[in-house]
C-alpha cells in the first residue's frame, strides 16, 4: 500500500461492488510500526526489547484489567502493561486485531529514600501511553519514553536506539494521558510524591523530541493553599484532600493562582429514588463516604466526570449532577470514551456500565440478563469468541464500537482475543427480557412486547453532500483492465495500479504550491497532454494490442468532489466563520396501542408525543435554530434543524490548525436506551446523534497565486505584456516599468471550489535577489523598510496609489480591486543598482508574503501565501548607468577614430603597400636573372667539354673497326 507522508495511521475500507451476495464493509487498518528493525537475516526485531512467543495464563486469567491509554486517532502503535512482576507489555500496531508480547530493554532499577518512599519493589509495568511516535512507561517511581523510528514524520531520524529515563531525580507516581494532540504537538503528565508532592512535570512530544516542564512554576499546589494536604491530578484539574474534604480546581499556569471550581461532597447523597440529583447543597445524604479516585474530560462537550464510588457530571465545571444509578457499593477503576457520546465504565469487580452522554441513565451491561442472552446465543452458534473461563485485559472504542481484549482458556490453551461488545442488542435483550406482555386471544396466549420509543420511523433527509464539513479529500482508482482471457490480475497488473497510485498520491502532495494551475485538480497535470490520444489507446485494448495486456482508463482516476451523503450525519464537522449545516429529521409517531388498526392523531397530540431537542456544548459560539412541521396525514413530525456560527469564540488560524472543539447533540426526548433500528450490521439506536463540531479555519483551504488571471490583466491593463527572454512556463515575468496588478486564489481542495479571494491582504516582500540561487531572507527590519509607507530611509521597493493601511500605518492593505503595484527599487533598496550579467537588462526575484491575518474579518482563515516573483527590465543607477555610458562611448569613440584613421591612410598605405611589393618584386626579378645567366654559362661550359672527349673516344675506336 502506498504510505502518504506525513502520516503513520491509516485505514483502509474494503467494499464490495454490490454485485453478488451481499458482502459487508470491512475496515483494515494499515500502520507504520515505528518500533520494529529488519536483520541482516531478513527478520524482524524489535527496537524496544524481546519478543516472547509464549503466553503463560498466571500473565492474564484473574488479572485486574487496565486502561488503554494513547493519543486518538495519532498513535500507530498501542501498547498495555500490567502483565504482573515482568517488565513486558502488549504491543500491537492493528488495534488488536493481532498483538505481541514484549519483555522491555530497561535497567528496571528501584531507588527507595527518604524522599521517595517505596514500600516494595515489582517489575510490574503499571502505566503505560502511546503517542504517534514515543511510548511512555512508568514502573515504580521510574519513567522511561522510547521514539520509534518514523521518517515520513521526522526530518531526520530521532528514532531511540534505547529505553531513555527522564525525570531521574523525581519520585514519580502516575502517568496520565492526554487524549489529544494539539498545535503539532502531543502532551503526558507525570504526576509526583514524596518531596515534590503538589507538582506536575507537563511532557510535550514534538517531532519525536521530548521535554519536560514543571508546574506550577513557582510553588507547589499544596503551598498554594492553607492546611496540610495529599493531592491527585488527572487531565486538566487537580483533586485535594484536606482532612476528609475534596475538592476540584484549575490551576493558572502563568500566575501560578489556583482557582476552587467545586467542593466535593463527604457523603453520597441521598437521591430518594431518582435517576440522578442536582448537588445544590440542600439535598440529604447517606452516610457512605465519597472516595473520589479520578476524574475524565471531554473537550467536545466539556462534560466533566468525578468518578470513584459514585459518578459525577457537570458541563460548567462548577453545577455538578449525581447519577444515582450506579451503586454506591462498587468503585469505578477506569472510564472509557469513545468521543462520539458514548462512555463505558469499568469497576474493581469487573463489572461494565454504559451511560449515554446527554442521559442520566446509566446501563449495566455485564454481568446482566441481556449478557446472559447474548452468550447463550452464542454458545448455540458455537462462536470461538466466548469460553467459561476468560479474563478481560482492557476495554476500549475503536470507530464508535465498543471492543474487548479478553484471555480465553480452552482446553489449557490461552489466546488473547478482541471481541466486539454489542451495546444495543445488550439493551435490546434487556428491554424485551422486562417488558413484554402475555395477551390471550382465543385458546392461546399471544406474546406482545412494549415498546417504549417515541416514535416508530426516524429518518435524516436533506442532508448536504458531506465532504464539505468532513474535509476528507477523495480519489477515485480504479484497477487497471486486464487483457488476459481469464481477466484475473497477475504480478505486472498489480505493479501497474500499485505505481499508479503512488503517483497519484504524488501529484496530491505536489499540489500545494503557489501557483494555481488553470484547471483546479491534482490530476490535470496527469492527463492533460494525453487526452487527445485517448481513443487511440483505446484502439489498442480493444485489439490487445496493449502494452502488458493492461488497459488504463483515464477517467478511473480522479478526484471525488461530488460524494453523496449516506443518510446519517458526519463523522465531524467544520465550520468557518458565519457557515452553517442545515438538515431535517423525520418522525413517525408510535400509536401507544397493541390493536393492529391504525390511530389517527390530531396535531396537538402529534406535537405532545414527540420532541425534538439539540444541546450545544458551547451556546455562545454556536447557535441552533430548529423549525416543526406536523404532517397529520402521515402521523409523522418533521423537523428542520439548522446549525449556524455566531463569528464570536475565534480569531484567526492556519487551515486546519489551532481549532476550537465544541459539539452537537440531537436527541429525541424519550428514546434513549429503547429505540433501536435494525440493520444488515446488526441493531443500531436511534434517538441520540452527537456530532464533534470544529470552529476555525477548515483544513484544505488554501491562498494561491492566480497566474493565469494575472497575465491576462496585466495585458489588458497595460496594453501589452513582455515576457523574459527565457521562458519559464511555470514562473511567467513581469515588466519593471509596468503596473504589477496581483490576483489570488481561495481554492478548496476537497470540494474543488476555486473563487477570487475578495477579501483584505497585505502584501510584504520577505526576501528577493538576483537569481534564485542568491534569494536572501530579509528581517524584520528590513521587511519594514522595504514595504511600509512610513519608511524614510529611502528603501522602499514598491508603492501603490491605495490609501488603506493596518491600524499602526505600517503597512499598506491590498483587495482584488487594488489600483495595482508601482516597482521603485530605491537607492537603500536590495534590487536597486542591479548588476546585468549579460547584454540583457537587469531581473530580480523577489519572495512574497501575502496574509490576511488581521485584515480581513470575513473568514476564520489566516491565510500566508509565499511565492517567487520574477521581475525584468530593472534600471539602472545613475552612476551606473553614466559610467556604462562613459565606457560605452568611449569605446564607441575609440572605434569611430580609429575607422576614421584608418580610412585616411587606406590610400597611402595601399600606395606604400603597391611601391614595396614593386621593389620585392624587382629584387626578386633581378635575383633570379642573375641566377639565370650565372647557372646558363656552367651548363655551356660543361656541354662544351663532354663534346670534345665523346668525339675523340669515338675516333679512337675506328682503327678497331
Amino acid at each position: 500500500m502506498p504510505i502518504k507522508n506525513g502520516s503513520v495511521v491509516m485505514r483502509v475500507d474494503v467494499s464490495s461492488n454490490g454485485l453478488g451476495p451481499f458482502i459487508p464493509n470491512k475496515r483494515f487498518q494499515v500502520n507504520i510500526n515505528g518500533f520494529l528493525q529488519r536483520q541482516q537475516d531478513n527478520t524482524l526485531h524489535f527496537t524496544v526489547g524481546n519478543e516472547i512467543f509464549s503466553l503463560i495464563p498466571r500473565y492474564f486469567m484473574n488479572v485486574s484489567s487496565r486502561p488503554l491509554w494513547h493519543t486518538v486517532d495519532q498513535a500507530p502503535v498501542l501498547i498495555l502493561g500490567g502483565i504482573p512482576d515482568e517488565k513486558s507489555v502488549l504491543l500491537t500496531d492493528t488495534s488488536f486485531t493481532d498483538s505481541f508480547l514484549v519483555e522491555l530493554n530497561i535497567d528496571s532499577c528501584w531507588v527507595g529514600s527518604f524522599y521517595c518512599p517505596q514500600a516494595s519493589f515489582t517489575a510490574t509495568i503499571y502505566d503505560a501511553i502511546a503517542t504517534e511516535s514515543t511510548l511512555f512507561i512508568r514502573q515504580n517511581q521510574l519513567v522511561y519514553y522510547f521514539t520509534g523510528t518514523y521518517l515520513t514524520l521526522h526530518e531526520s531520524n530521532r528514532g531511540s536506539g534505547s529505553w531513555v529515563r527522564v525525570l531521574a531525580n523525581e519520585c514519580i507516581k502516575r502517568l496520565c494521558p492526554v487524549h489529544f494532540h494539539s498545535n503539532g504537538s502531543e502532551y503526558v503528565m507525570a504526576l509526583t510524591t514524596g518531596k515534590r508532592e503538589g507538582y506536575v512535570h507537563f511532557g510535550t512530544i514534538t517531532d519525536g523530541h521530548v521535554s519536560f516542564k514543571l508546574l506550577p512554576k513557582q510553588r507547589s499546589v499544596c503551598e498554594g493553599i492553607q492546611g496540610t494536604y495529599h493531592w491527585r491530578g488527572i487531565w486538566r484539574a487537580w483533586e485535594l484532600r484536606a482532612s476528609e474534604d475534596f475538592a476540584v480546581f484549575s490551576p493558572a499556569v502563568v500566575s501560578d493562582n489556583l482557582v476552587i471550581l467545586y467542593t466535593i461532597p463527604e457523603f453520597i447523597p441521598d437521591a430518594r429514588g431518582l435517576q440522578f440529583l442536582m448537588i445544590l447543597g440542600t439535598e440529604s445524604y447517606t452516610n457512605f463516604p465519597m472516595v473520589p479516585k479520578g476524574m475524565f474530560y471531554n473537550p467536545y462537550n466539556n462534560l466533566l466526570f468525578i468518578w470513584g464510588n459514585f459518578l459525577l457530571q457537570s458541563y460548567n465545571k462548577e453545577n455538578f449532577i449525581y447519577l444515582a444509578d450506579f451503586p454506591k457499593e462498587q468503585s469505578i477503576k477506569y472510564l472509557v470514551n469513545s468521543f462520539h457520546g458514548d462512555t463505558a465504565i469499568v469497576t474493581e469487580t469487573e463489572e461494565i456500565w454504559y451511560l449515554l452522554e446527554g442521559s442520566y441513565r446509566m446501563y449495566k451491561l455485564f454481568p446482566s440478563k441481556g449478557w446472559e442472552v447474548y452468550i447463550s446465543l452464542q454458545v448455540m452458534q458455537q462462536s470461538s469468541l466466548y469460553t467459561s473461563s476468560e479474563t478481560m485485559v482492557t476495554l476500549f472504542y475503536e470507530d464508535r464500537k465498543l471492543y474487548q481484549l479478553v484471555y480465553l482458556m480452552n482446553e489449557k490453551q490461552g489466546r488473547l482475543v478482541k471481541r466486539l461488545v454489542p451495546v444495543e442488542q445488550l439493551l435490546m435483550y434487556e428491554q424485551l427480557g422486562n417488558h413484554y406482555l402475555l395477551k390471550r386471544q382465543g385458546n392461546h396466549l399471544t406474546l406482545s412486547f412494549t415498546s417504549f420509543c417515541p416514535f416508530t420511523v426516524m429518518r435524516l433527509r436533506d442532508l448536504p453532500n458531506p465532504q464539505i464539513y468532513t474535509r476528507q479529500e477523495r480519489y477515485q482508482a480504479r484497477p487497471p483492465r486486464v487483457l488476459e482471457p481469464s481477466g484475473f490480475h497477475d504480478e505486472n497488473s498489480l505493479a501497474v495500479y500499485q505505481g499508479l497510485v503512488y503517483y497519484l498520491l504524488y501529484l496530491h502532495s505536489k499540489y500545494h504550491k503557489p501557483y494555481a494551475d488553470p484547471v483546479h485538480d491534482p490530476t490535470w497535470r496527469w492527463w492533460k497532454n494525453k487526452k487527445l490520444d485517448q481513443d487511440y489507446y483505446f484502439y489498442l485494448a480493444s485489439n490487445l494490442r496493449s502494452a502488458s495486456n493492461v488497459y488504463i482508463e483515464m477517467a478511473s482516476y480522479e478526484k471525488i468532489y461530488d460524494l453523496k451523503a449516506e443518510h446519517e450525519l458526519p463523522e465531524r464537522i467544520f465550520l468557518d466563520k458565519g457557515n452553517s449545516y442545515a438538515f431535517s429529521v423525520f418522525l413517525t409517531v408510535r400509536e401507544h396501542s397493541f390493536e393492529f388498526q391504525p390511530e389517527l392523531l390530531t396535531t396537538l397530540e402529534l406535537r405532545s408525543k414527540v420532541d425534538l431537542g439539540v444541546v450545544l456544548a458551547d451556546p455562545g459560539c454556536i447557535e441552533v435554530v430548529v423549525k416543526q412541521k406536523v404532517l397529520i396525514n402521515r402521523n409523522s413530525v418533521l423537523f428542520w434543524v439548522t446549525l449556524n456560527d455566531k463569528r464570536s469564540c475565534f480569531d484567526q488560524g492556519i487551515s486546519g490548525h489551532h481549532l476550537m472543539k465544541t459539539s452537537m447533540l440531537v436527541k429525541v426526548v424519550g428514546a434513549v436506551g429503547h429505540c433501536f433500528q435494525n440493520t444488515h450490521r446488526g441493531p443500531r439506536m436511534q434517538g441520540n446523534l452527537m456530532v464533534p463540531v470544529f470552529i476555525g479555519c477548515p483544513p484544505g483551504k488554501r491562498l494561491a497565486f492566480d497566474i493565469t488571471y494575472t497575465l491576462e490583466y496585466n495585458r489588458l491593463q497595460n496594453k501589452h505584456y513582455f515576457d523574459c527572454v527565457h521562458i519559464d512556463p511555470e514562473m511567467p515575468c513581469f515588466l519593471f516599468r509596468d503596473i504589477f496588478y496581483p490576483f489570488f486564489l481561495i481554492q478548496d481542495l476537497v470540494t474543488g471550489e476555486s473563487g477570487s479571494f475578495q477579501g483584505s491582504y497585505v502584501l510584504t516582500v520577505v526576501g528577493g535577489g538576483p537569481t534564485i540561487d542568491t534569494i536572501k531572507e530579509y528581517s524584520e527590519e528590513e521587511i519594514y523598510r522595504f514595504n511600509s509607507p512610513l519608511d524614510k530611509t529611502n528603501s522602499l521597493i514598491w508603492t501603490t496609489k491605495n490609501t488603506t493601511t493596518t491600524k499602526d500605518s505600517a503597512f499598506n492593505i491590498m483587495t482584488h480591486q487594488s489600483l495595482g503595484i508601482e516597482w521603485l527599487c530605491l537607492e537603500n533598496s536590495p534590487c536597486h543598482d542591479t548588476i546585468p550579467h549579460t547584454i540583457f537588462a537587469p531581473e530580480f526575484f523577489f519572495k512574497v508574503l501575502v496574509s490576511n491575518r488581521g485584515v480581513d474579518k470575513s473568514t476564520y482563515c489566516d491565510y500566508q501565501l509565499i511565492f517567487l516573483l520574477h521581475i525584468h527590465g530593472l534600471p539602472l543607477s545613475a552612476k551606473r548607468a553614466l559610467f556604462i555610458l562613459m565606457v560605452s562611448s568611449s569605446v564607441f569613440i575609440g572605434l569611430v577614430t580609429l575607422y576614421i584613421t584608418f580610412c585616411l591612410l587606406l590610400p597611402l598605405m595601399v600606395k606604400a603597400c603597391s611601391a614595396l611589393r614593386w621593389k620585392i618584386n624587382n629584387i626578386i626579378t633581378s635575383e633570379s636573372y642573375y641566377t639565370y645567366t650565372a647557372s646558363s654559362r656552367v651548363l655551356s661550359g660543361t656541354s662544351g667539354t663532354r663534346s670534345r672527349g665523346s668525339s675523340s673516344v669515338t675516333d679512337r675506336a675506328h682503327p678497331w673497326s
